[in-house]
């Protein structure tokens, strides 16, 4: 299924479409994209830090300013929580050593444990770049679904399902670099903490990070999603709805680039089919790292 996800914000209808213009009084770090059709709106996009302060003021100044009938956010139904004023990332660490290893375990007959345990690194590593940021992940998504409401604005939530990206990237990288991915994101989130504080991650450069040491994850983990946002976005805008995306600042260019053009959605939500080579030494890496979460658990 293709189409995102509808919040419960307060429906905008009935409020008068923009002419086509720009506001004159628009922040350089909004990019305006209008619709191809000759009747349709405009796209306002917002490129954001995903753990910094300043983001989440300049996405409510661009809903303010703009005063749109839509307001996408680059999430799936499946991180919608991160929306509740009553999320808290630390709540998952109270989870017990036994209860976490015991999913990874059991994803693992059903054949996406691998996938399970790349999930479960990449959320501890983004929380260790929050804790260095002194915030919380997704501040901007919040700030922007509060703005939205104060502007009776409509929220969707337009990113390609969490997990299913997860088994593209995964399936896109060969077994040395998914070992050594997995590596990288254990160190970075637990093995280095008190060792590097001097040095601040930011969502940003680990991206960067991750890219330039696993190109291969470049495609499914950006590309595809530049490509399904915008095929989302321009669903919306051709119907002359005027939309403010608020997205990481890595997707801005994508989506621009993809603004124009034809996009096959079903070919982006396939799931590759999983072989059975090296079935084994994926069992045998499974138990190892499910050992080093259950001692770092204990820890922390």
């Amino acid at each position: 299924d293709a189409m995102p996800f509808m919040g419960d914000g307060l429906d905008g209808r009935g409020r008068p479409n923009h002419d086509g213009d720009f506001p004159e009084e628009l922040p350089p770090w909004i990019v305006p994209l209008k619709s191809p059709k000759r009747n349709g709106g405009t796209l306002y996009l917002v490129g954001t830090t995903h753990v910094s302060e300043l983001s989440k003021n300049r996405v409510q100044q661009a809903i303010r300013t703009v005063c749109p009938n839509l307001v996408m956010l680059e999430l799936c139904k499946k991180r919608k929580h991160i929306l509740s004023n009553d999320w808290n990332p630390s709540d998952s660490r109270s989870s017990s050593s036994l209860s976490v290893c015991q999913n990874i375990c059991k994803l693992s007959l059903s054949g996406h444990g691998d996938v399970a345990i790349l999930s479960f690194l990449l959320s501890r590593f983004m929380q260790r770049i929050s804790d260095d940021m002194n915030t919380t992940p997704g501040g901007e998504f919040r700030a922007a679904a509060i703005e939205a409401r104060r502007q009776r604005a409509s929220l969707i939530l337009g990113d390609r399902d969490f997990s299913v990206t997860l088994q593209r990237m995964w399936a896109a990288l060969p077994m040395c670099d998914r070992v050594a991915l997995c590596w990288q994101l254990f160190y970075g989130a637990y093995v280095s903490r008190g060792e590097h504080r001097s040095t601040t991650f930011t969502s940003a450069s680990s991206i960067q990070w991750m890219t330039k040491r696993f190109p291969r994850m470049i495609k499914p983990l950006l590309s595809e999603r530049d490509a399904y946002m915008a095929h989302v976005l321009r669903y919306f805008v051709d119907q002359g709805e005027t939309v403010v995306a608020v997205v990481g600042d890595a997707h801005v260019e994508g989506i621009c680039n993809r603004w124009g053009q034809d996009v096959d959605v079903k070919r982006l939500l396939e799931v590759p089919q999983r072989g059975g080579l090296f079935q084994n030494l994926l069992i045998l890496l499974l138990i190892v790292l499910s050992a080093m979460l259950l001692v770092v658990l204990y820890r922390y």
